[in-house]
Order: C-alpha cells, then sequence, then structure tokens
C-alpha cells in the first residue's frame, strides 16, 4: 500500500466537502477505487496500492476498513451520523483543509485526482455505484471474489459522464433493480468469507429509491 494513502482520504474528504458534496465510507471507498482506475489510465500502475477485489456489489479491499479506523481514532477524519433516523450512515469531514498539490511530485498526477473529483464529488452514491459496477474495465472484466485486472484498462480517455435530470432513467433503474436482485440470489448459498462484508447495501437501496422516486 502507498503510505501516502492516510494523507490522501483526509484531502479527499476536505476537497469533495469544500465543493459542496458529501463524504460517505462507501462513497470515499469507491472515489478511490475511480482515482486507481483514472491513475492507471494515465501511468499504467495503481496509486493506492491496494488489493481489490470483485466483492459482492462492486469493489472492496480488506486494507481500507483500518486506516479509516486510524484516521478516525487520530482525529484525521470526524464521523457525522445523518440528521434523518431513517438513515444509518456515517458522513465525514476532515478536520482540517488539505491541499492536493503536495501529494504528488507532479501536477499531471494531481490534475487526474482534481478531474475524478470534479466529476463526482457531488454525486450520489447510488450514482457512483451504478458507474462503478457497469462502466469501468476492472469489473467489467472482474470475477466474483477474484482479485481486479487493471491491465484492462483502455489507454484512451472514457467518455466523459453526464449526468441527466435524476441521473438515471426510470428504465435504468428498473433494470438496475432485476439485475441486483438477480446478484444477490446468486449470492445465496455461497460460502462465507471470513472478512467483513462491507456495509453498503442499504445505502445503495436508498438511492435507488430516491431515483426511483425522481422519475
Amino acid at each position: 500500500m502507498n503510505k501516502v494513502v492516510e494523507q490522501l482520504i483526509p484531502a479527499i474528504v476536505s476537497y469533495v466537502t469544500e465543493h459542496n458534496g458529501y463524504v460517505t465510507k462507501t462513497k470515499l471507498l469507491k472515489l478511490l477505487y475511480l482515482f486507481d482506475v483514472e491513475f492507471f489510465r494515465a501511468n499504467q500502475r495503481i496509486f493506492t496500492g491496494f488489493e481489490w477485489k470483485f466483492f459482492h456489489l462492486g469493489p472492496w479491499t480488506s486494507e481500507y476498513e483500518p486506516i479509516i479506523n486510524s484516521l478516525v481514532a487520530t482525529g484525521a477524519l470526524v464521523e457525522q451520523s445523518s440528521a434523518r433516523s431513517e438513515y444509518d450512515t456515517k458522513f465525514f469531514r476532515s478536520s482540517e483543509h488539505s491541499d492536493l498539490s503536495r501529494l504528488f511530485p507532479s501536477f499531471a498526477e494531481e490534475a487526474v485526482l482534481r478531474r475524478v473529483l470534479n466529476t463526482w464529488g457531488e454525486n450520489s452514491t447510488g450514482e457512483i455505484l451504478d458507474y462503478v459496477y457497469f462502466r469501468t474495465e476492472p469489473m467489467e472484466h472482474g470475477i466474483r471474489n477474484e482479485r481486479l485486472d487493471f491491465t484492462h484498462i483502455s489507454q484512451e480517455e472514457p467518455a466523459k459522464y453526464i449526468r441527466n435530470a435524476s441521473g438515471v432513467t426510470k428504465k435504468d433503474v428498473k433494470r438496475l433493480r432485476a439485475e441486483l436482485a438477480s446478484r444477490l440470489k446468486d449470492l445465496q448459498g455461497r460460502q462465507t468469507f471470513e472478512f467483513t462484508e462491507p456495509n453498503y447495501d442499504e445505502q445503495f437501496q436508498v438511492e435507488m429509491d430516491r431515483l426511483e422516486k425522481q422519475n
């Protein structure tokens, strides 16, 4: 793992919240993954050094949880509960402003992260989960419970993500629900791994419900 990640995470949280976005544990994990995807596209290597796996509904790494717990324990990250009781969700904010430029040896590398955050920082967790699962090369070629292969990533710039009025169409919401139900059914009866499952299924459902209501 790249030791700079311990500084990168608070910097991402600081940048997103200062640009009117919110950060949950799930959203932060997917932003790190998207950064690794685009960093690999530009540099043929990932930045974080994480061992990403295709786990249940998306990319996951066992290295993430201990780092987050450590950053919260030291005060570098501050957890806040949702003001709405029906959302059992924790939000993060950074204890101080973080300068992205000090984390990278060149502006070219810093620019990759800025593009990712400017594209996705204000988006909902549901939208990011949809894009990560269905539109990133490591996941498209991934095998469940196996390590993700970033060498499938094309060096060509991906098509610019454009958000429509509600994030996804009503047809897309129906398709996503059907695919989600199929995958969850497929998981039934499979062996349970000893590592802790990332807790974002409920958040995914909340976002999907919100998107459907907007159509």
